[in-house]
């Protein structure tokens, strides 16, 4: 009996050494996700942005490559791939794998690349949504520096007076297009709306006088305007008001356009499927840097503050835009 109960107890410490050798095993060999975001970022890091060197979106993209580099210890590199209007990259990005190396940093220009049929993917449920940063910034409508108008109200006169005429540079079925359509609803203006690139090609076209009036971001704008190579005529952003980084220029609503109000968030997707945890930890990267005073402060001399959102209300907000980026689109007549 006293045989038979210690082969027993024998047989119990050898099952329970087992086991718990087994349990230790396995949480080696299969480190549950968590413990896998928390080695993020592993390898180089690629933010691909559909966009030149030069503009805003590039300028900000390698602020945050370099902090991002500096806070994390491993590189940090802007791919730029500014072909077939943010097209490209996000199908650089779309259908690499979801491990956090490969990420699109672009705006909600690319929901209205969607909306008009310029790409294929609805941004909103074809990535994981990592991060949406709103720019607490503009756009602004620019003649060049010698043009003849010196108001808004100056070019649509001549544009009234001569339909189809008076060239508005945009990025055909970009943002700057929603934004140009909307304005021409105002304005009962008949611009001729021609395709003018990115903005820093605006910048080059309406020096030039290719252009008689674009659509393109402030911070650029102000740049060019303080050199005396460009003139802005009014503002437009996600709200009615003036652009508090520039308090002298009217805004679009103020002139007398109530309906020229739209705006941009900057965002970061990843491809679909990212676990969750990998989703939060990188989201909290991002916030860390927005939240950065240093950081804040260098982005307000740009004039493109931007705004921290949690995951889940980057994932609302991107959701919300979406939809109404796709009312806007059948507005003016692009869906």
């Amino acid at each position: 009996m006293k045989h038979v109960m210690r082969a027993s107890k024998r047989s119990f410490i050898k099952t329970l050494c087992f086991a718990f050798c087994a349990a230790a095993l396995t949480s080696v060999i299969i480190p549950h996700s968590s413990a896998l975001a928390a080695d993020w970022p592993k390898r180089n890091v690629k933010l691909v942005v559909p966009a030149k060197p030069g503009g805003g979106t590039d300028a900000v993209a390698r602020i945050f490559t370099a902090e991002l580099q500096k806070r994390l210890g491993k590189p940090f590199v802007v791919v730029n791939q500014p072909t077939g209007g943010g097209s490209v990259a996000a199908e650089t990005v779309r259908n690499a794998r979801p491990d956090g190396n490969t990420l699109l940093y672009y705006h909600s220009g690319l929901l209205s690349s969607y909306h008009s049929g310029l790409y294929d993917h609805n941004p909103a449920e074809e990535f994981t949504t990592v991060a949406v940063m709103p720019v607490r910034a503009s756009y602004s409508f620019a003649v060049g520096a010698d043009s003849e108008f010196k108001t808004i109200d100056d070019v649509v006169a001549k544009a009234k007076a001569n339909p189809d005429k008076i060239t508005l540079g945009v990025q055909l079925k970009g943002a700057s297009h929603f934004m140009a359509g909307l304005f021409m609803m105002d304005s009962k203006a008949p611009f001729r709306i021609v395709e003018a690139g990115s903005d820093a090609d605006k910048f080059v076209a309406l020096q030039g006088g290719n252009i008689d009036m674009a659509i393109v971001n402030t911070a650029g704008a102000a740049q060019y305007q303080e050199a005396g190579k460009l003139r802005i005529l009014g503002t437009m952003s996600s709200f009615p008001g003036r652009d508090s980084t520039m308090p002298d220029i009217p805004s679009m609503d103020e002139l007398g356009f109530p309906n020229t109000i739209y705006g941009l968030d900057f965002f970061v997707l990843a491809p679909k499927g990212m676990d969750e945890s990998l989703a939060s930890q990188i989201n909290a990267a991002f916030k860390d840097v927005i939240l950065d005073k240093a950081i804040a402060d260098k982005l307000l001399k740009m004039r493109m503050p931007l705004s921290y959102l949690s995951l889940q209300d980057s994932v609302s907000r991107m959701k919300d835009s979406e939809k109404k980026v796709g009312v806007i689109a059948k507005q003016i007549g692009l869906k």
